[in-house]
């Protein structure tokens, strides 16, 4: 057993550690206070599991293409809180952010994130960690400031880093958010 254990860290436990660390399992999310905004974007409504919200940026990714609209980074608003909404009754807006110039086409709708402070949390990370990371920052800085979830989250991705922004101030929530700036 013991001839074997350098050509097993060799083989196996060396590439695989560089793998994780490649697609940041040790990485942390990194926070702030900040003042983001004036995205404009174009966007699809999403109803349903949040797992499909990436075939709805594909969606208008797609047709943005058509359109011969240059997409800017992807842009995802939240307006449910998965852990105490019904997966079937989540909502989300799914897009990218585009120039004031811009002017798409149905199906794709456009809309405005205004300037507004809002707590930041960022992490350069593979997907399928980094969405765990920042939200769990975001819910340790809720439970730090004993308050609830203010939603819409913004969550951005530009160049593989995911920043997640919640309004510090609750936004209120039409029945009917089409054309609405959160």
């Amino acid at each position: 057993m013991k001839k074997q254990l350098p050509y097993f860290l060799l083989v196996f436990l060396i590439p695989v550690t560089l793998v994780l660390w490649w697609w940041g399992l040790f990485s942390s999310a990194d926070v702030e206070i900040a003042e983001r905004g004036n995205y404009r974007y174009a966007y699809l409504e999403a109803e349903g599991p949040y797992s499909r919200l990436s075939s709805k940026q594909e969606e208008v990714l797609h047709e943005l293409v058509q359109q011969k609209i240059q997409p800017g980074p992807e842009i995802t608003l939240i307006f449910s809180d998965p852990r105490t909404t019904s997966y079937k009754e989540l909502h989300a807006r799914a897009g990218f952010i585009i120039d004031a110039d811009a002017q798409p086409v149905a199906p794709i709708q456009i809309d405005t994130v205004p300037v507004r402070k809002v707590f930041v949390a960022s992490i350069k990370a593979h997907p399928l960690l980094a969405y765990g990371k920042t939200y769990s920052k975001v819910l340790d800085f809720v439970k730090a400031k004993d308050t609830t979830l203010n939603l819409p989250t913004v969550e951005i991705v530009d160049d593989s880093v995911l920043s997640v922004e919640m309004p510090f101030e609750p936004v209120a929530q039409p029945a009917d958010t089409e054309g609405v700036s959160p």
